[in-house]
């Protein structure tokens, strides 16, 4: 791994806690400003709290015996002086396998049987459930027993075939695998069906998530790593073998689970060892390289840039002899540029992006709110300083000119009142569009509906049918908010045109992300249930498989969407709410000061030091406004 690799991922987690620490330090400013607004500081410390939790994923994603587990080897754990994963030839990974490192928990490994292929739950849930998992713990300070211990994701078992073909994990039907069947009618499948690997190395440490994701069979057997996992991949490495290219494999796992889902995805031919011919010179190997480098581009439909040429094996060996010769020519350097110069600054760029949509418009409001405060205050002390030395007549007026102004203000707020009541209600009725129950009612009723097809045409259309009811509703509530902010401008305008508070603009609330990956979901469901390999499965196997993936990634998008409603409802009353409250306290507090005055005019003067010493704490506040947005801003 190279120190400029290490050292950006490193930058980047150093760069997202300092984005927490401000966003916290923001919730702590507006509970010091407005208490009452418990709920928005909540959001925000929340949103701290998950940037902290934010995991870099990198994918890694080939047939078997591309080198994926060697490559991940070179890249994050040459440090070891050893391969840390197994990846000898005939010993690599059998299930998809996830590194990271989470601090509240021992350094271990995680093994999910593959016997839970036949419950019911989503990865995602059985994640969560510890007791059906066999955990190892790791001791990382002992290579030996890292190494003996991580063997355990190479291990198969053998399964009855009858079993295997239940379960997705044989197809006796293809020519390619009758041969694994053995004379007791038994063939040898994975023995896990996930793993975790929970471990302390200092880019895991920093953030990142490494997924090892083996062979074409067990993609297409876990519909959630296509629907879920792979698409929420920051970046996918998309490994070929240099000496055979692209092979029809290749290109059916390229086609059915990278190209179409990744935000970020590049091919690596590996092994270009393989190449070096010793009765060749240089330029003539390189020739070769960039042949098969190129003809992977067009097959693939990539640009030549998003395809590289690695040896990983010796690169690893160059890392570990600390040969420098030997890691130049392993390409080697290429990907970890592409890590650290384009994937982590593209993960970056999207968390300062969803940090400023979570608090631009809080900040403008802030901002807004602490010049007026300042602006009123030092009106009051420009009039307090006008009446000194005027007799009591004088003040009377002011006094009856204010209430006269709050009496005003009082009956336009309570109007506003009544609008927002109506308002809230709507804003209720919004969000029961995207409730739990109503969730769990469509699901339910979809899953009735695509237990009830046993055809591909009836199932892939109920599938359709519960995805275009979900997109529906989110239609019906965008409607809902658009209805709401027509009202809503009314009441601002109002505001603005009788009283002089600030204008102010709410966005109107979209929920277009979340259908449209509604409608990649449905997409993809489309092509599973089309799918010959998973036809060939027992039906209500697949449904049932299915349907976990499915149902989780729809659960996902309506939480999301109702937290997004939630949040524009926030954005759309709240700010006005205070803004009401702040500018009636604010008449309160000149009418209170005015009837003290006018009891005893000795309490002018003190009146006056009081706002100055105001005036002052409000410039420091709005000084470290302004320091905490520059922190948001970085």
């Amino acid at each position: 791994m190279s120190i400029h690799l290490e050292q950006e991922v490193a930058d980047f987690s150093e760069r997202r806690m300092r984005l927490a620490t401000a966003m916290t330090d923001y919730a702590d400013w507006l509970d010091r400003q407005h208490g009452i607004d418990a709920e928005r500081t909540l959001r925000l410390a929340d949103t701290a709290a998950t940037l902290r939790q934010d995991k870099l994923v990198v994918a890694f994603v080939a047939e078997f015996s591309r080198g994926k587990t060697e490559l991940i080897n070179a890249l994050f754990f040459a440090d070891h002086g050893q391969r840390l994963l197994p990846s000898d030839a005939g010993r690599t990974t059998m299930c998809p396998t996830e590194l990271s490192y989470t601090p509240d928990e021992a350094p271990s490994l995680s093994l999910l049987p593959i016997e839970s292929r036949r419950r019911s739950e989503s990865l995602a849930q059985l994640k969560h459930m510890p007791i059906e998992w066999c955990r190892i713990t790791l001791d990382p300070t002992d290579p030996n027993q890292l190494r003996d211990n991580l063997k355990k994701l190479t291990e198969t078992k053998s399964m009855l075939a009858v079993d295997a073909i239940e379960m997705g994990l044989w197809n006796g039907e293809d020519p390619g695998e009758r041969h694994q069947l053995h004379a007791d009618g038994t063939v040898d499948v994975p023995a896990w069906r996930y793993a975790m690997v929970n471990y302390p190395h200092p880019m895991l440490q920093a953030g990142l998530t490494i997924l090892d994701t083996p062979g074409l069979n067990a993609l297409g057997s876990e519909p959630e790593l296509t629907l879920s996992v792979i698409p929420n991949a920051h970046a996918v490495i998309f490994l070929l073998a240099s000496d055979t290219g692209v092979t029809r494999s290749d290109l059916e796992i390229w086609q059915k689970h990278v190209h179409r889902h990744a935000n970020y995805h590049v091919a690596v031919l590996n092994k270009i060892d393989m190449l070096w011919d010793e009765l060749k010179n240089d330029s003539e190997v390189h020739a070769t390289i960039e042949r098969q480098a190129e003809e992977t581009a067009r097959v693939l439909k990539l640009p030549r840039s998003r395809v590289f040429a690695v040896s990983a094996q010796k690169a690893l060996t160059a890392k570990i002899r600390d040969d420098a010769e030997l890691r130049v020519r392993s390409g080697i350097d290429s990907i970890e540029y592409l890590l650290a110069h384009q994937v982590i600054p593209a993960r970056r760029d999207m968390l300062y992006h969803a940090v400023s949509r979570e608090v631009s418009t809080l900040l403008e409001e802030s901002r807004i709110d602490m010049s007026e405060r300042i602006k009123r205050s030092s009106d009051e002390l420009i009039q307090l300083t006008q009446l000194s030395g005027k007799n009591r007549e004088l003040i009377e007026q002011t006094r009856a000119a204010l209430q006269r102004e709050k009496d005003s203000y009082d009956a336009t707020a309570d109007q506003f009142r009544a609008t927002r009541k109506m308002l809230k209600a709507q804003g209720e009725h919004l969000l029961s569009h995207m409730s739990e129950t109503t969730l769990n009612t469509i699901l339910s009723n979809g899953r009735a509906a695509m237990d009830d097809s046993w055809t591909t045409r009836g199932l892939t259309g109920s599938i359709r049918q519960l995805c275009e009811e979900m997109n529906a509703r989110f239609q019906h509530a965008t409607q809902l908010a658009d209805n709401m902010l027509d009202a809503l401008d009314q009441a601002y305008i109002r505001f603005h045109r009788l009283h002089k508070l600030p204008k102010m603009q709410v966005p109107r609330l979209d929920l277009s992300a979340y259908r449209n990956r509604l409608n990649a979901v449905m997409n993809e469901s489309a092509a599973f249930c089309k799918d010959p390999a998973n036809l060939l499965l027992e039906k209500r196997f697949m449904i049932r498989r299915f349907y976990a993936s499915l149902a989780e990634e729809a659960h996902k998008a309506c939480k999301l969407a109702r937290t997004e409603a939630e949040r524009w409802l926030r954005i759309a009353l709240d700010p006005i709410m205070t803004r009401i409250r702040e500018h009636k306290q604010y008449l309160d507090t000149r009418l209170e000061s005015l009837q003290r005055i006018l009891g005893n005019m000795g309490t002018l003067h003190n009146r006056m030091a009081q706002i100055k010493a105001n005036i002052g704490s409000l410039r420091n506040e709005k000084l470290e406004l302004t320091r905490i947005a520059g922190q948001l801003a970085v």
